[in-house]
């Protein structure tokens, strides 16, 4: 499709300039190193060390020193390691950088884009709360590239001119300039088409994953702007990173663009709303149209929040283990490696290709911490505390750990009695009101899960676990390994789930040998001890049941306070989406293409108010996350969560032709931020709406963005609405297109003849509902 670029005027200036105008088992590998050889060290932030010295509940592990004895009287290494701890400076200011740096994945040598030169990136771990000194969380990040690096979602390479034919570059992540400009610059491939989706691959920001804290800035002042450092304007809605007095820290902003040779300050104040909840968040780029790239690249890492829940007895006992799971695209099919002698710079980035990051044809490659199957050794009886978080891109997998043949995992049990159970005490960085207790656990794109494992009569000397995936693949139009469709029609049974476990892949090896000493601890957490310090699922007087009991109630979209559906513009037949749904989407609008200069916000969320979402899902499965506010999600028969308790999230998988019901409040800050779904180049390609919340005491606009709100005369808005009311409606994805087709049929919404008026449906019929109806 090729359109004509225009530029966006409107307040958010650099968000629009950011919109742009357009696996196998085997025998376990040797840990490999992949911490930087670019040359960088504790300047950067990092202290050098893994900073794991046992004094805090972690393993003290070094990654690769002692060799232990096994029952069988074998000696292995222990190769898994925590990610290194990032260190603050002397001003407590954590620093990260972002450029080229090479590191060994799985043998191979790749240049990729980083934090301070690590796949994974190290680890932020905040202290819990002194007394009641709220925590103020400093981060600055670097960008060191010196250029910019424009390509397109699709894999195109671009040629950029102005009028007069020199050759230009567009303006900041791909928008183009406005062409009734004189020289504006104008960027086709090579058969002269405008290019879609031109972005700057870059063009950076930072996220803070689970942080409940303010989406722009932090109040206060006092940042300073200096060797090249951007802040923010308080006050304002945007930040250009051009003006001299701009006074605050930039917050969970990642509506600014962090340009290359810049950087930004940011805080993070997490007790401004009351202390934040502790567990396992992440942090990762937030640049739309390459967030995947990035982030894909190993851009990413675990960011722990102690709290009330790290002083429990058992789990301040437990072994610690961080484990950042990633799916490098390497594998056949994948991103091909440096070649011998050449070094890594920005003009050999290796993970440079967008349409690589979307194919799932490719085998996936699962790594633990940037290593191909580590192993991990522990001593009987021990409780250990597993925090995973799934920081891949677009992967997501059934976990589990399952009694081994032999040391080495050759092959696993699934059998009754065979599998270790997981007692889940915290789910997306929120402790649970009660453990749950599962053999295995689904991994969407940003979740993360947090578990007590082993203890007393668990781990015994002699056992091995293999901590196994089985990779769920949902691309439409691509095959699984076993052969079926992708996207499949049915929801997998629990045989389905245990057939992908036992032909999985291994990830992680546990063995358990005396000769690791006496363990610290042996107990399991008691549910009591839980429930005394979880989030309450009580919101505003009125528990999460009654809430979600009124909300399954609901059936009329229009009597709903928000509704999402996330779906891909067409369906699973031959025939087109007849409402016109562009791309990936949500309610039928991409991100890209949403007229900003009517449609300023796809929402606006009045502070404080309490207010229930209904999410569908159609054409693949989509994790929906929100940034800011976390959601109750009310209990459903969704095999992939069956936690059959309300609980808090951040990042849910709503699967094919499904909903969930979801309640929320926007808890305390103003401001704008976005959701979106979190397999992350369905984000870049538009999968993704601009949010506000406003107060409606002291703002007279707040409330005009409601997501039922269309112009009168913007037919397409109208169509989408219908669109969106058909997915919302039915229960199954045919149902759904036979709703639209209908509506064409009937030269309705979504057919050529749409109507908004009387007049428009000529004599004898009248528009109802935006259907000609005769009469």
């Amino acid at each position: 499709m090729n359109r004509t670029c225009t530029l966006l005027l409107l307040p958010l200036t650099l968000l629009w300039a950011a919109v742009g105008c357009n696996g196998d088992k085997g025998a376990p590998e040797e840990h490999e190193g992949h911490e930087a050889t670019d040359g960088t060290d504790a300047a950067d932030g990092t202290d050098g060390t893994d900073g794991t010295d046992g004094t805090d509940g972690t393993d003290g592990s070094d990654g690769g020193g002692d060799c232990y004895t096994l029952a069988d009287g074998s000696c292995v290494a222990e190769t898994f390691a925590n990610p290194p701890r990032l260190e603050p400076d002397g001003d407590g200011v954590y620093t990260l950088t972002f450029g080229a740096a090479e590191v060994t994945l799985a043998g191979q040598r790749h240049c990729v884009r980083a934090y301070n030169g690590q796949f994974p990136a190290p680890t932020l771990d905040i202290p819990a709360r002194d007394g009641d000194t709220p925590r103020q969380v400093r981060v600055d990040l670097k960008n060191t590239f010196t250029k910019s690096d424009f390509r397109t979602l699709s894999g195109d390479s671009c040629i950029c001119t102005d009028s007069m034919g020199h050759e230009c570059e567009p303006m900041a992540h791909g928008a183009c300039d406005d062409p009734d400009m004189e020289h504006s610059c104008t960027c086709v491939d090579a058969d002269g088409d405008v290019c879609e989706h031109l972005v700057d691959q870059n063009l950076t920001n930072l996220h803070a994953h689970g942080s409940h804290v303010r989406p722009d800035y932090a109040t206060g002042g006092g940042c300073t702007e200096a060797d090249g450092m951007i802040c923010r304007e308080c006050g304002e809605d945007q930040c250009d990173g051009d003006a001299t007095d701009n006074t605050c820290f930039l917050a969970d902003d990642v509506l600014t663009s962090v340009p290359v040779g810049t950087g930004a300050r940011y805080r993070w104040d997490i007790d401004e709303d009351g202390t934040h909840h502790e567990g396992l968040n992440w942090f990762h780029p937030h640049i739309h149209g390459s967030t995947a790239i990035q982030t894909g690249a190993g851009a990413a890492g675990a960011w722990i929040i102690r709290g009330a829940v790290d002083s429990l007895d058992v789990v301040a006992q437990a072994t610690e283990r961080v484990m950042v799971f990633q799916t490098p695209s390497i594998a056949e099919n994948g991103f091909t490696p440096l070649a011998d002698g050449v070094a890594c710079t920005e003009d050999t980035i290796t993970f440079n290709d967008f349409s690589v990051l979307s194919a799932t044809t490719s085998p996936q490659l699962n790594l633990i911490n940037g290593a191909r199957q580590p192993r991990l050794v522990t001593s009987p009886g021990q409780t250990e505390r597993w925090r995973i978080l799934n920081a891949a891109f677009l992967d997501e997998v059934w976990l589990g750990a399952f009694r081994g043949a032999d040391k080495d995992c050759s092959s696993w049990s699934l059998a009754a009695g065979d599998a270790l159970p997981l007692q889940q005490i915290g789910r997306d960085g929120i402790v649970l009101p009660q453990p749950f207790s599962t053999d295995f656990a689904f991994l969407s794109s940003g979740y993360r899960l947090e578990a007590l494992v082993g203890g007393e009569g668990v781990f015994q000397h002699g056992d091995t676990w293999c901590l196994v995936s089985g990779r769920y693949l949902q691309s439409d139009g691509e095959e699984s390994p076993t052969g079926e469709p992708v996207s499949p029609r049915t929801l997998p049974t629990e045989a389905d789930i245990r057939a992908l476990l036992q032909a999985g892949d291994l990830v992680a090896i546990v063995n358990v040998t005396e000769d690791k000493g006496p363990a610290t601890e042996t107990r399991t957490l008691d549910a009591g001890a839980l429930s005394a310090i979880a989030k309450p699922t009580t919101i505003d007087g009125v528990s999460a049941e009654d809430r979600c009991a009124a909300a399954a109630a609901l059936s009329d979209p229009a009597t709903i306070d928000q509704v999402a559906v996330l779906q891909v513009g067409i369906f699973t037949f031959d025939d087109p989406d007849p409402c016109g749904c562009d791309d990936y989407n949500i309610n039928c609008n991409n991100f890209e293409e949403v007229d900003r200069s009517r449609y300023p916000f796809d929402r606006d969320l009045p502070l404080n108010a309490v207010e229930h979402w209904r999410v569908g899902a159609s054409i693949d499965g989509h994790p929906f996350h929100i940034h800011i506010n976390p959601f109750v999600v009310c209990p459903n028969d969704n095999p992939f969560d069956p936690i059959p308790f309300p609980h808090w999230r951040d990042t849910y998988l709503v699967n094919l032709d499904r909903k969930v019901d979801l309640i929320t409040q926007y808890s305390a800050f103003t401001g704008a931020f976005v959701t979106h779904c979190h397999k992350l180049t369905h984000e870049d390609h538009g999968m993704m709406q601009l949010l506000r919340v406003c107060d409606p005491a002291t703002d007279p606009t707040c409330g005009d963005n409601h997501w039922r709100d269309c112009d009168a005369d913007d037919l397409e808005c109208v169509q989408h609405l219908a669109a969106t009311d058909c997915s919302i409606w039915n229960s199954d994805d045919a149902s759904v297109a036979a709703c639209m087709l209908g509506l064409g049929a009937l030269d309705g919404v979504c057919g050529p003849n749409a109507c908004v008026t009387d007049i428009d449906c000529g004599p004898a019929t009248t528009c109802v509902d935006y259907v000609c109806t005769p009469g």
